[in-house]
């Protein structure tokens, strides 16, 4: 037991640890990873979720809050703009976008 613990003291981490980064390296196979319709189909899904009946329901609900604030006579204007603004960015995003595509 004791010449294990002394081979372990001495073991030399760091040249350990390079020899397996290299080994690694030099056995890996490529990918070959060229189609990306993996990624742009889960970003696509993330959009439409967002611009979809959940971000109308969001959206939906916190004009409802401002609606509400306003009713109790706690209206916050810049509460109140803030809330429309993050409502038209978020639904005219992915028209700005195609169209700055397709310029």
């Amino acid at each position: 037991m004791a010449s294990i613990q002394k081979y372990l003291r001495e073991l030399d981490y760091a040249k350990l640890l390079f020899a397996a980064v290299i080994f690694s390296i030099a056995a890996a196979e490529p990918s070959y990873a060229q189609n990306f319709s993996g990624i742009q189909s889960f970003l696509t899904n993330i959009v439409n979720a967002i611009t979809g009946p959940i971000g109308i329901a969001i959206s939906s609900i916190a004009v409802m809050a401002v609606g509400f604030s306003f009713m109790t006579g706690r209206m916050d204007w810049t509460f109140a703009v803030s809330i429309i603004l993050g409502i038209a960015i978020v639904f005219g995003a992915a028209t700005f976008t195609s169209t700055l595509t397709t310029l």
